[in-house]
C-alpha cells in the first residue's frame, strides 16, 4: 500500500487489507507467532478489565502493533506493563488505546478525530472499528511520531486514515463534524474548537485534570449545550505536547535530599517554598475507622471526592525507594501517596491491613491520614473528616461529570463547580 500527499502536513492512506503487514515471524524467546503474542496480550488486557467489549477485543487481536514500534523486540511490543491505578503509575500504549476505545464506543461508519502524541497504533485500531465506510483523522504534533505513524499505517494496510501534522488545540475543522473526538493528551481545559467540531449526537473522550493531581479519562456525550459523563476511568496519559491548555506543573521538594516531591498545579494556591523540610516537622496520625480494599476504582473515587472537597485540592506525592525504605514517609503505594498541602503543613493518606483473609484480593485496609507541621494534626483531622463523610454519604453513589462551554447562555450548576477559561466543569455524586 502507498501513501499519497494531498495537502501540506497531511498524508492520506489508500485503502488496503487490515493485516497487510502480518508475517509468520516468531519470537526467539517464546517461540510464539506474532498472532499468538497479540492474542495473548489482548487476553491479558481482558483479564485486567481494561477490554470489556467484543469490538475492542477484536480490534486488538486483529491490528498488529509491531509496525508502530520500530526497533523494539516482539516481546517488548506485546508486553503489558501495569496500567495507572492507585497502586501503579505507568500506562502502556496498548492499555491507553484500549481504554480510549472502550470510552469511545466507536461504531462502523463513524467519522473520528484522534488527537495525541501517539505512534499511529490507536488510529489503526480506530480504522478497524469504523470500517471501510468510516473515516479516521489523526492529528499529531511530534514530527518523528508522524513519520512513524505514516510508515506503520502503510505497512499494516490501514485504510481511510488521514495523518495530520499540526497543533492539537485547533482540532481539524476540515473533517468536521465528527461522531467521536478522542485524545490521549491530558488537559486541564477543553479547547472550544474541539467542542465545535463534534456532531450534535457525538462524544468527546478526553483525559481531564479535574482538580489538583486528579485525572479521569472521561467520555462526554453531547446534550444540547453541554456534555455529560456518568462513566469514566482512571489512567496516566501524555501531558499536552503544545500547551492545549496553559497548565504548568510545579514540583515542590518536601525534604532536603529531594527524594520526596509534591505535584502542584495552577488551581492550588500553595507556596512550594513553605513545604521544604515539612517532613521533618511535627508528625501526627489520625485513623478514620473507614475500611477499603486496594481495588483501584474504590480508592480513586475517594481521591476524586477529596480533590473536590478539600480547599487545596489533592496532590500526588512521589517518593524514591530510598525514601520509603528509610521511613521518611509511610505511603500506601510503591510510588508514594496522595496528599493535601497547607501553608507549611502537609497531610497524606495511608493504609494499614485491617485483618487477614485467605484471599489477598479481599484484604481490607484501614484508612489513615498522616500530618506534618505545626498545623499538621488539624489538617490531617480535616482530611479524615472528609473521608468519613465520603464513606457515610457518597461511597455508594455514582459520579456525574458535566462539561459546558463558558459562554453558554444558561450555566449548569451542581455540588462542585470549577470554572476554566473555555469551560465550566460540574461534578456531582448522585
Amino acid at each position: 500500500m502507498t501513501a499519497r500527499n494531498t495537502t501540506p502536513g497531511i498524508q492520506t492512506l489508500a485503502p488496503g487489507g487490515a493485516a497487510s503487514g502480518e508475517t509468520t515471524e516468531t519470537s526467539h524467546d517464546t517461540g510464539l507467532t506474532i498472532q499468538q503474542m497479540r492474542s495473548a496480550f489482548t487476553d491479558r488486557l481482558c483479564e485486567q478489565g481494561i477490554v470489556r467489549t467484543p469490538a475492542v477485543k477484536d480490534a486488538l487481536r486483529t491490528v498488529p502493533r509491531h509496525p508502530f514500534v520500530p526497533g523494539a523486540s516482539l516481546e517488548q511490543v506485546y508486553a503489558i506493563t501495569p496500567t495507572h491505578t492507585a497502586t501503579s503509575f505507568t500506562t502502556a500504549e496498548p492499555a491507553v488505546a484500549a481504554l480510549l476505545l472502550e470510552q469511545g464506543q466507536v461504531q462502523p461508519g463513524m467519522r473520528v478525530l484522534e488527537i495525541g502524541a501517539t505512534t499511529g497504533y490507536p488510529a489503526a485500531l480506530l480504522g478497524h472499528l469504523v470500517g471501510a465506510h468510516g473515516h479516521v483523522t489523526t492529528v499529531n504534533t511530534d514530527a518523528d511520531l508522524v513519520r512513524t505513524a505514516i510508515a506503520g499505517l502503510a505497512e499494516t494496510g490501514s485504510s481511510t486514515i488521514r495523518v495530520v501534522s499540526g497543533q492539537a488545540a485547533p482540532g481539524y475543522a476540515d473533517g468536521a463534524p465528527y461522531d467521536r473526538l478522542i485524545t490521549s493528551d491530558a488537559t486541564w481545559d477543553v479547547p472550544s474548537a474541539w467542542l465545535q467540531q463534534i456532531s450534535p449526537n457525538g462524544r468527546l473522550v478526553v483525559p481531564l485534570r479535574l482538580r489538583g493531581s486528579m485525572y479521569r479519562l472521561i467520555g462526554f456525550d453531547r446534550t444540547n449545550d453541554h456534555w455529560t459523563a456518568r462513566h469514566h476511568d482512571t489512567a496516566a496519559f501524555m501531558p499536552p505536547q503544545d500547551r492545549i491548555a496553559d497548565d504548568p506543573l510545579r514540583l515542590a521538594a518536601l525534604n532536603a535530599t529531594c527524594t520526596v516531591t509534591l505535584h502542584l498545579h495552577q488551581d492550588q494556591k500553595v507556596d512550594a517554598a513553605d513545604l521544604l523540610g515539612v517532613l521533618g516537622r511535627k508528625r501526627s496520625e489520625v485513623w478514620t475507622g473507614v475500611r477499603i480494599t486496594r481495588d483501584a476504582d474504590s480508592i480513586e473515587l475517594l481521591h476524586l471526592y477529596l480533590a473536590c472537597a478539600m480547599e487545596a485540592g489533592l496532590s500526588r506525592m512521589t517518593a524514591t525507594t530510598d525514601a520509603i525504605t528509610t521511613a521518611t514517609i509511610t505511603p500506601p503505594f510503591e510510588w508514594g501517596a496522595m496528599a493535601v498541602p497547607g501553608a507549611g503543613d502537609l497531610a497524606y493518606i495511608t493504609l494499614r491491613p485491617a485483618h487477614t483473609t485467605t484471599a489477598a484480593s479481599d484484604l481490607m485496609y484501614d484508612i489513615g491520614v498522616i500530618g506534618h507541621g505545626q498545623g499538621g494534626f488539624g489538617l490531617a483531622g480535616c482530611v479524615a473528616d472528609a473521608i468519613c463523610l465520603w464513606a457515610r454519604e457518597y461511597r455508594e453513589n455514582s459520579v456525574r461529570i458535566d462539561l459546558q462551554r463558558s459562554d453558554a447562555c444558561k450555566q449548569v450548576d451542581g455540588q462542585f463547580v470549577f470554572d476554566r477559561p473555555n469551560t465550566r466543569l460540574v461534578i456531582d455524586w448522585e
